[in-house]
């Protein structure tokens, strides 16, 4: 049986990722025995892509050209790409600087910001290229990441789910902290997936895996007016924490919503 070609991209981010794919990656000896770790920067000495690969692993968003110019060699090279975190995924934190000018970023942030080759914008890797699947989360969960590997490897199929992560913390038996406890929680507009991490320890969710699938402008809305109204958060407030690490692949919801309060 031919071993599974892997490869592994760092580009934007904080690395928290990284572990969790060097977890996924070494946590089944079985399954590490039917892989090829062929192009892994952090890892390897190799630092240049060569051949093809059966599953390569993106992680970080895009924010300059070089890195745009990788991610399309990878896309040609590699039978599944997939999107590993929420900055991969949806843009991340950093994707928030959009909103200002990259200059004035750039000041605040080096030393030396002339010698920073940054772009304007900040992309999610969706928006560059087409993607196989993306697994979210700040930091993604390497159990997650374990079990998909697992799936691919006997040549199972991916499975889209569109609830939100209410529905996880209803199976796990928590009590609501936003209806029990008035905590700010994003939970009912956030995709499930992470297993309720925050919900778990009394903490609201913060939305790192990102908006549900089948979620409309006019429902932030109103989830937003909602909790101002029962006096837990302000509504300005909750498109804020909505827009954390959302904004590079969702701007069009927010861009939207801004236009119809007449901002």
């Amino acid at each position: 049986m031919n071993k599974l070609r892997i490869g592994v991209e760092k580009l934007t981010s904080c690395s928290g990722c990284i572990n969790e794919i060097i977890y996924a990656l070494l946590a089944d000896p079985k399954l590490t025995e039917s892989l090829e770790i062929a192009y892994f920067p952090e890892l390897l000495d190799k630092k240049s892509l060569e051949g093809q690969f059966d599953i390569f692993f993106v992680e970080g968003s895009i924010v300059n050209k070089d890195q745009i110019e990788t991610v399309e060699d990878i896309r040609e090279r590699s039978r599944l790409v997939i999107a590993v975190g929420t900055c991969s995924t949806y843009g991340g934190i950093q994707s928030l600087r959009d909103k200002k000018g990259v200059e004035e970023v750039k000041k605040h942030v080096y030393p030396k910001p002339e010698l920073i080759d940054v772009e304007g914008d900040v992309y999610s890797l969706q928006e560059v290229i087409k993607t196989d699947l993306a697994i979210p989360g700040c930091p993604v969960d390497g159990n997650l990441l374990l079990r998909v590997l697992r799936k691919i490897a006997i040549g199972s199929k991916d499975i889209s789910i569109t609830e939100s992560l209410c529905a996880e913390c209803k199976r796990k038996g928590l009590e609501c902290v936003l209806v029990k406890k008035k905590i700010p929680c994003l939970g009912p507009i956030t995709a499930a997936g992470c297993g309720a991490i925050c919900p778990s320890f009394g903490r609201g969710c913060i939305g790192c895996f990102g908006l549900r699938k089948d979620i409309s402008s006019k429902e932030i809305e109103n989830f937003a007016n909602r909790l101002e109204e029962a006096g837990i958060m302000k509504k300005s407030d909750v498109l804020s924490l909505v827009m954390r690490f959302s904004y590079a692949k969702e701007k069009g919801y927010f861009e939207k919503i801004v236009e119809e309060r007449g901002r």
